[in-house]
């Protein structure tokens, strides 16, 4: 449902229903996997990134309004909910880098070597710089350099963009080795599409002019404040979707097929985030 066709409270019921649909979809395809063992780092990693984004999604189901309208006193928090609607994003984006995203086997590992080192090595210059002197983090410290060194060893190192590979010897490894624009195009997300949906949540999450006035203009219970909170739970519902539907690709014949009405809304959605919002109607 675009976000223009909200003219109502009946049409935001009905993009709860739409979003609720997915969301039961996803913890029945979570709850199907416990239990189960992985086959690779990459498939227990993309088991563990979908429980986190099923998690987030989950919260901001429970931030939207209350479709039935009884709560007398409820919170319409606009930068909450697109603050963790946007964390849905990121998660699609770390699930399709190191688990969804086809490619040879030296590179699969790469991507969770590199992954990986970001992380230990953001937590190390974290902790150094607020002069942190937990005993713990003399390991962290190592462990970070020694995935550095693995990095730098490693056959697919030289396939790597030169100011990467720079970063990567500073000790300050990225997170992916890809684009944002590369990414989009191996998760067949439109690129412009990804652009808009993360820029219109973030604008709501900063504090900047627009979103403080916003604050202070926003009336609960207008058509433009339920098209205002139904926005992050309809940007959210591709994301999930696809995660959704890989994790299942990645465990064949263990998860529950979805309903055929939930299957034609997470193919519509889907096939939104693909082909973009340009010339629709």
């Amino acid at each position: 449902m675009p976000r223009q066709s909200l003219h109502s409270w009946d049409d935001y019921r009905a993009a709860i229903r739409e979003f609720d649909a997915v969301l039961e979809h996803a913890k029945a395809v979570s709850a199907a996997l416990v239990g189960k063992n992985p086959s690779s780092t990459n498939a227990s990693y993309a088991e563990q990134i979908f429980v986190k984004a099923l998690s987030h999604c989950l919260v901001v189901r429970q931030l939207a309004p209350d479709p039935t309208r009884t709560r007398t006193q409820e919170l319409w928090d606009v930068p909450s909910i697109s603050a963790i609607a946007r964390c849905v994003i990121e998660a699609h984006d770390a699930f399709f880098y190191v688990a969804a995203m086809e490619c040879k086997a030296d590179e699969a590992g790469f991507r969770v070597l590199l992954w990986e080192a970001h992380d230990k090595s953001r937590r190390a210059k974290m902790l150094k710089a607020i002069g942190s002197t937990d005993s713990r983090n003399t390991q962290l410290f190592r462990e970070a350099d020694e995935y550095v060194a693995k990095l730098i060893d490693h056959s697919f190192f030289g396939v790597m963009r030169k100011d990467l590979q720079k970063k990567v010897r500073e000790g300050e490894p990225p997170a992916y080795h890809l684009s944002q624009r590369e990414m989009c195009a191996a998760a067949e997300v439109d690129h412009d599409y990804y652009t808009a949906v993360t820029m219109q949540l973030s604008q709501h999450v900063h504090t900047y002019p627009f979103s403080v006035r916003q604050l202070f203009a926003f009336k609960a219970g207008s058509l433009d404040s339920l098209r205002l909170m139904a926005l992050p739970m309809q940007y959210t519902i591709p994301f999930l979707a696809r995660i959704t539907e890989c994790t299942r690709s990645l465990f064949p014949g263990i998860t529950p097929e979805p309903p055929s009405r939930t299957a034609r809304s997470m193919a519509l959605w889907r096939a939104i985030s693909t082909n973009g919002l340009k010339g629709a109607a």
